[in-house]
């Protein structure tokens, strides 16, 4: 009994020991005295820690000199000799980080639309001419100064699959924001045509060449009328416009406002089938996976079966050649 007693006890205290052992090895590991089996660990994830608060605070410096940059330009003040490149140079960098993604969303999302609001303060409460003549000054600069500029800035941010291209977003943050914003309907529908500047034209029909989706939003059928009323004859999504907002000839068929439901109907195939040449109508792409036009497609895809005939090269006449 008394040798039993003794393996006992000796037992419980091996346990007690091995679990004192493990304790003060999770306690060494906290301290970051002994961590991955080296020591001064824990002075190592402090200069760590340290580089991470300089890196973020680069980061941020960088993000915010490019923001003061952005709004400047909206405001017309010039960059400084040299500066266009230290900008490239803060955006290379922040594309190299996590945040990289995300600059191009805080440039739409945040930067533009307040560039925009500061160019439509310049005019918010003019009328008639006096607007046409503001809304051609501003574009004048923002297409000529502020357009290029943005551009050469920001043309390492990366885009994703999907998504406007710089130039493409900021034009269309100017016609959202700007035109359709300050009455430019209401005040061409009020002047005769005379009045309508060639800058106005251009303007229109630039950033009704931007597309933003289809079917066209309801800002690019807009932009769509406002460039009916000054150039004749013009073909838009609605139809024919000569001259005015209405179409004069308007389409027949129009596809469907879902683009994720977009499927021609039957009418809408066979018309565009008649206005195709007859060499194109034999057979259509959806009418190909059709049940029941199984022989057509077959007779299509049937292998070449090649035509026993006589050799291309006879052996005799090219001994006669050779002779």
């Amino acid at each position: 009994m008394s040798l039993k007693r003794d393996l006992l006890v000796k037992s419980i205290r091996n346990r007690r020991l091995r679990s004192v052992h493990s304790l003060a090895n999770i306690a060494d590991a906290w301290k970051g005295y002994t961590v991955g089996g080296r020591r001064g660990s824990t002075l190592s994830s402090i200069r760590m820690s340290a580089g991470n608060a300089l890196d973020c605070a680069a980061r941020h410096e960088s993000l915010e000199c490019i923001q003061i940059a952005v709004i400047q330009m909206f405001q017309k003040k010039k960059l400084q000799e040299g500066e266009l490149y230290t900008l490239q140079e803060h955006v290379r960098e922040l594309v190299k980080t996590e945040a990289g993604p995300l600059i191009y969303d805080y440039f739409k999302d945040k930067l533009l639309k307040k560039g925009m609001v500061i160019l439509r303060e310049y005019m918010k409460n003019d009328l008639g001419s006096i607007l046409l003549k503001k809304i051609s000054d501003q574009w004048n600069y923002f297409y000529t100064e502020i357009l290029p500029t943005i551009q050469a800035m920001l043309y390492q941010l990366p885009v994703k699959v999907g998504d406007k291209s710089v130039r493409q977003v900021t034009l269309l943050s100017f016609r959202d924001i700007v035109v359709l914003k300050v009455g430019t309907e209401e005040t061409m529908s009020s002047l005769p045509d005379d009045d309508i500047t060639p800058d106005v034209r251009q303007m229109l029909l630039v950033l009704q060449s931007v597309h933003d989706g289809y079917p066209p939003s309801e800002n690019h059928l807009r932009i769509e009328k406002l460039v009916a009323r000054c150039v004749s004859p013009y073909l838009g999504f609605f139809g024919l416009y000569e001259g005015s907002p209405v179409p004069t000839t308007e389409v027949s068929i129009r596809p469907t406002t879902n683009p994720k439901l977009l499927e021609k109907s039957e009418a809408y195939e066979f018309e565009a089938k008649q206005s195709r040449p007859r060499s194109m109508q034999l057979i259509s792409p959806r009418s190909s996976h059709r049940p029941g036009n199984g022989f057509v497609l077959n007779h299509l895809l049937a292998p070449v079966v090649e035509q026993e005939t006589g050799r291309r090269h006879s052996i005799d006449v090219y001994d006669k050649l050779n002779k």
